[in-house]
This record gives C-alpha cells, structure tokens and sequence, in this order.
C-alpha cells in the first residue's frame, strides 16, 4: 500500500477522532451544551468571551480528563494488542490473555475494599498496576526453563494465572458483601468505566502511552519478523526469545497504566488490530499509529455512548466495548473455522 495512501488514512482517522472528542466534550444530558465548549476553546485564543465559571470547572476538571483517559486508553490496549497478537503469532491474542488485567483487578479490588482508595486517590490505580506487574512476572516465572520460554507455555501459564486471580478478585468481592458501598465499587470498575476522571489519572495514563510506545517503535521490524517462526527470525539477526520478553513486558504495561485507571475494557485490544490491518496492512511500521487511533477512537466514541444514555441505564464502558466487539470476535471464529486466514 502506498506511503500516500496510508497517510491519508492516518489523517482520516485523526480527524475523525478529533470530531468525537469534540461531541465528548459538548454533548451531555445536563449543562454545558456544545456551544459553551465551543466558546470556551475559543477563548483560549481570545476569540471569543469565556463561559461561566462553573461551565469552565465542568469542562476544564470533568469532562477533558474523561476524554483523554479514554483516547490514552484505547490507544494504549490497541497497542498492546497489536503486539501480542505478533509476539505471539496468534490473530484471537489480546492484552489480557497473559493475566495483565486480571493482576490489576486484583489489586484495585484490594484496594477499594481494604479502604486505600478512600485515604489516597491514586490508591486504586497503584496497587492496580503493581497487581498487574506482580502477575505479568509469575507468568514468565511458571512459563520459563533455564531462562527460555515457549509460546505455549506463556500462554498456558497466563490462562492459568488469569483462573487463580479472577477467582481470587471474586472472593475478595464476597467478602466485602456486607459493605454495600465497597463491593459495589469494586463491581463497577470490573465493568469498566471512567467516573469522576481526574488529571492525575490522564498522566499516569498517557505517560504510560508514551513511554510504551517510544520503547516499541525502535521494534517495528522485530514485530514484524516475529509473526515469523522463530529461527527465520533469528536468521534475520532478531532473538526472538529476547524480544519477546521485552515486547510482552511492554504490552503489559501499556495494558496495566490503562486498566489500572479505567477498569475492565473487553475487546479493544482485540478487534482494533484487525480492523487496523485491514487499512493500512501488517507492517507494524504503520500498523502501530493506525491501532493507535482507531483504539482511541473506539473507546472516546463508547464512553460518549455511556455519557448520553439515559441515566437510569447507568451504561457502564466495558458492557458498551463487549456489545461493539462480540459480534466482530464471533466473526473471526467464523472465519477461522472455514479456514481463512485472519
């Protein structure tokens, strides 16, 4: 595909996230409407009056640090996704599928239930990714022999993890029945959300975006090549062994940064990276920004789903995420069954 074509999808796809940014910001059921947003940008440049102070706190405190977690985020899964899903040379591979998200449940239960988040509100997000970090490095502990590891192995090992912690998340969930306002919390953010987003939150996870990526990108040719077998890819001059140590443990901490802020996410780190190939191709050269900003564009417009719906629906962004990608996913089993390739 050509490097002209490709850049106007890229631009397309920029624009496009840019226009449900703005709808995420200016369309609510309550106060400010769109026309406030407008002014209120507009005043940064002077151009026009700025709205009321508390139209200003809304939007400045509320509603920006909502949108930027869900485009940090999206993007972030969308990355992560895109190298599992070469590192492990498996199209149904997502970001979770090695116990990631399952650690950082777990610790953002502990941390509800036990009271951390209350005294500290980056509590949850904390001992979220360090839950996240603990599990990631049991994998590679279980699945490793003499410092070498399999994908079968990797994967067994992180089904296996994935068990233990979700049942472990669920006991922990019982014991806290008796605190309504507790298991509640920590029920709602296993579905997914991003109530009363805050600034703090859009910097643990959009520096989490940027820090991962930059490490990736040098890598683009070894994701390339590890959608290979791994001795045509060490003929090519890649450890395979070693980047994939290295990538996963990127792919994990793009997936622990936004877990840990936004709770369980279903199927963005999963079906973006398809729809991405299907633009622009495999080389993840272009494949990585495209997944980028289709796994942005994917969580903003889910989370303006959620903000709009009626409220006694009270709409959570995993539940919208999973409704949006099951029928894609059931849709790649289809195919795989018939024999075509994904």
């Amino acid at each position: 595909m050509g490097n002209a074509v490709t850049r106007r999808r890229l631009w397309i796809l920029l624009a496009l996230l840019v226009g449900v940014a703005l709808l995420h910001l200016g369309l609510a059921r309550e106060r400010p409407g769109f026309g406030a947003m407008l002014a209120w940008l507009f005043a940064w440049t002077g151009a026009s009056e700025a709205p009321d102070l508390l139209d200003r706190v809304t939007l400045a405190q509320i509603r920006t640090p909502r949108m930027l977690v869900a485009a940090f985020g999206g993007g972030s899964l969308a990355v992560a996704g895109t190298v599992m899903q070469a590192t492990f040379r498996n199209p149904l591979a997502s970001p979770d599928i090695i116990g990631t998200a399952a650690g950082a449940a777990f610790g953002a239960a502990l941390a509800i239930v036990f009271g951390w988040a209350d005294q500290f509100v980056g509590a949850a997000p904390l001992v979220a990714m360090l839950g996240a970090v603990l599990v990631t490095g049991l994998v590679f502990v279980l699945a490793g022999s003499h410092g070498r590891f399999t994908v079968a192995n990797l994967l067994l090992a992180g089904i296996a993890l994935n068990t233990l912690f979700g049942a472990v998340t669920s006991f922990v969930v019982t014991l806290s029945f008796d605190n309504y306002t507790a298991s509640s919390r920590v029920l709602f953010w296993l579905m997914g959300g991003l109530d009363a987003r805050t600034w703090e939150h859009v910097w643990i996870t959009g520096g989490g975006l940027v820090l991962f990526v930059a490490l990736i990108w040098p890598r683009a040719r070894e994701l390339d090549l590890l959608t290979l077998r791994d001795d045509s890819a060490h003929s090519l001059g890649v450890d395979a062994q070693r980047a994939r140590r290295t990538l996963v443990w990127f792919a994990c901490g793009l997936t622990a940064t936004t877990v840990a802020n936004s709770g369980g996410i279903a199927f963005v780190g999963l079906i973006v990276p398809h729809l991405a190939r299907l633009m622009v191709g495999p080389a993840h050269r272009t494949l990585l920004p495209t997944a980028a900003l289709l796994g942005a564009l994917l969580m903003v417009l889910s989370d303006f789903v959620c903000r709009v719906s009626p409220p006694q629906w009270n709409l959570r962004l995993g539940v919208v995420t999973a409704i949006a990608g099951a029928p894609y996913f059931l849709w790649l089993l289809a195919r795989q069954r018939r024999g075509v390739s994904l």
